[in-house]
């Protein structure tokens, strides 16, 4: 069987793609849409979840502050959460 190439797991991260946006300003978006909301702005709780997950790589690749606002992106995501259980 022929080998794949695995990429390097200790490389520099690269760099976001040009058209792609920085991942802060990225949360920052998310954060002023959820802050927004009245109810939780996905089809349903797969699409919540697959966002939630998405948010915790942006705030990783983010830095300090990134996490910083994907926490309180997923803080706003449960008060809509609880509002919809209601």
């Amino acid at each position: 069987m022929p080998r794949v190439a695995q990429a390097d797991l200790f490389a520099p991260a690269p760099t976001p793609m040009p058209d792609e946006p920085p991942p802060l300003d990225e949360l920052r978006a998310i954060l002023a849409r959820v802050r927004a909301a009245d109810r939780l702005p996905f089809a349903d709780a797969a699409a919540a979840m697959a966002e939630e997950l998405r948010v915790v790589g942006l705030g990783r690749r983010a830095g300090p502050e990134g996490e910083a606002v994907a926490a309180a992106i997923l803080d706003e995501m449960e008060r809509l959460h609880a509002l919809t259980d209601r």
